[in-house]
């Protein structure tokens, strides 16, 4: 499964957990309109979907070698992580007591982590550094921070609409921004135990994986270097953002401005990180 088709899906399906887990939990819900979880609701469907598709050839191949890998289950499981986020979304469209779209949107979320612990398990049985544990931990890492930042862009976009909420939700989401950059700092550093893309192979299969990436990503650690290079971006547009969220005002639409950068640098960071998470084999 070290292909790139392979880690854009595990990309947008990160995006997609970890938008999820903060949509139907404390940080906004209760506080914002329904719409908000409309609109989220709906951008993590769409994710949710892009990786089920995505996904669609490497578990292919993967189950062509071994029929009895348990990552036959990680399409299902996003499948029911559409469907489920659908359905929650439809309800609160409805108005339906929010307890039972918020628990469906939980149980999506739910569904989303099942989809992606088999690929945990792939990793470690094809001899990853660190074994099932890390392969988990990185997976959570990066869930981290790509929810959350595209969570955080989202929200500044509803200040649009909602001219009369107050500064609160963002001020949160902004230091959980704070937070996540931690995350992904520990998800660049675990992938530097990991071996560079067609590390170790030789003959045929190094020529069939050089065509599948970029030269500069076979270098030695260059991946890390341009993981931990945009995390340090990151960074810092996440102190930028605490503080203008905190002021209130017009300064939530600055913050949305940055949002707008940290959505495209965070994937950045992730495909560096996980471009090296399924061992070359």
């Amino acid at each position: 499964m070290g292909n790139p088709a392979a880690v854009l899906a595990l990309v947008l399906a990160m995006s997609a957990v970890g938008a999820s887990a903060l949509t139907w939990t404390r940080p906004t819900f209760g506080l914002v309109r329904a719409g908000y979880e409309l609109l989220v609701g709906t951008i993590v469907a769409l994710l949710g979907w892009g990786a089920h598709a995505a996904f669609a050839a490497p578990v292919a191949d993967v189950l062509a070698a071994d029929p009895t890998s348990p990552v036959a289950t990680t399409r299902p499981a996003l499948l029911a992580l559409v469907g489920l986020t659908a359905v929650a979304v439809v309800l609160r469209m409805l108005r339906v007591t929010p307890l039972v779209p918020r628990l469906l949107g939980v149980a999506a979320t739910v569904a989303g982590l099942v989809a992606l612990w088999p690929l945990a398990l792939l990793r470690a049985d094809a001899g990853g550094a660190g074994g099932v544990v890390q392969g988990v931990v990185e997976l959570l890492l990066g869930t981290a921070l790509l929810g959350s930042i595209l969570f955080g862009m989202l929200l500044g976009h509803w200040y649009l609409v909602e001219r009369r909420l107050t500064n609160r939700p963002m001020v949160v989401v902004s230091w959980i921004n704070v937070a996540v950059i931690g995350a992904g700092l520990a998800s660049v550093l675990l992938s530097w135990r990991n071996p560079a893309p067609c590390a170790g192979l030789d003959g045929a299969a190094f020529q069939q994986c050089s065509l599948l990436f970029a030269p500069i990503l076979r270098i030695g650690s260059m991946t890390v270097v341009l993981g931990l290079g945009v995390l340090s971006l990151l960074a810092l547009i996440a102190a930028f953002n605490v503080r203008l969220a905190r002021e209130g005002g017009r300064s939530i639409q600055a913050a949305t401005g940055m949002f707008y950068l940290a959505v495209i640098l965070a994937p950045a960071v992730e495909f560096a990180a996980k471009v090296r998470f399924f061992p070359p084999v």
